[in-house]
């Protein structure tokens, strides 16, 4: 359903062609249900996905009205494909002959289940060469065969999935990076809110153990504080409401001292031993938080 492009660690959409998408708009409705119900997301879409969530922002009445398609441009593409972007960017600054030198058409060529498969980019686009002259538009019909067209049916299932449970007029006043806020969360993070908010049992927040904690994580740099948030919540973002909005709860674990850290992201709790010495609890954190792999799925 999902391809996942590790130069931007992000998910997209398949262009493969399915009988059923009812599994897209399965997928579009849990994620509007998070968001209905206030649950951050650990999830990887760029942000051209929720430009498309909002386009149109309200369901239309006629059914027969496109959904999901976005005004894009090489920059969105830039965001899923950077090394593709980065190609088209250079075919645009190209200072020789593009025609004869690319001796490229206006055409897109993708491997379907071993076999490759070619789609013109405008009619008769097989005949028509790029050149110097139209490789603007050349690259612009490209970036919307990729966000727009070859992936229609998918994201419209999407997106009517996420509407009907999200269906609201508020989201009109929203844009769409404030759209990704509610469905992931904020990149960032206020450690002295979450100290300032954390519940306890079994410890209190004057305990030596409690007080080594912090002060460990406080000079944490910021990719440990993000793998501790992960590790403790199953997400390294903060919601909408901010840490408060978290209940991260610090538990008194009666295992020996010689055990790591356990996370239980069901609850946001994180259960911590004793630790006697300050390098003991910032050695054990460390391991723990640094090695966690949750179920083991990318």
């Amino acid at each position: 359903m999902f391809t996942y492009h590790k130069d931007s660690r992000c998910h997209w959409f398949s262009s493969l062609n399915c009988d059923n998408y009812s599994e897209f708009r399965l997928v579009g409705a849990l994620m509007g249900l998070a968001v209905y119900n206030s649950i951050t997301l650990d999830i990887r879409f760029p942000p051209c996905c929720y430009k498309k969530l909002l386009s149109p922002p309200i369901v239309p009445s006629d059914q027969n009205t496109p959904v999901g398609i976005g005004s894009v441009t090489i920059d969105d593409l830039c965001q899923v494909m950077p090394e593709l972007a980065h190609g088209l960017k250079e075919l645009l600054a190209y200072e020789g002959n593009v025609e004869e030198d690319f001796y490229s058409t206006f055409q897109v060529f993708q491997e379907e289940f071993g076999v490759i498969k070619c789609y013109n980019l405008k009619p008769g686009g097989d005949k028509i060469p790029v050149t110097n002259q139209n490789r603007k538009e050349y690259v612009q019909l490209y970036v919307d065969f990729l966000l727009n067209k070859s992936i229609y049916k998918q994201f419209a299932a999407f997106y009517h999935g996420f509407h009907s449970v999200c269906a609201s007029y508020a989201l009109m006043l929203l844009r769409p990076e404030e759209v990704e806020i509610l469905v992931c969360g904020s990149p960032e993070l206020d450690m002295h809110a979450l100290q300032k908010h954390t519940q306890y049992d079994g410890y209190q927040k004057t305990d030596v153990t409690v007080r080594h904690f912090w002060e460990v994580v406080l000079e944490f740099p910021l990719e440990l504080q993000k793998k501790l948030l992960h590790f403790a919540t199953g997400s390294d973002r903060v919601p909408v409401g901010g840490m408060a909005d978290l209940n991260f709860k610090i538990s008194k674990s009666e295992a020996s001292t010689d055990w790591l850290p356990v996370g239980h992201t069901c609850f946001n709790q994180l259960c911590l031993p004793p630790y006697k010495t300050k390098k003991e609890l910032k050695e054990k954190l460390t391991i723990g938080i640094s090695n966690a792999e949750g179920f083991g799925l990318e």
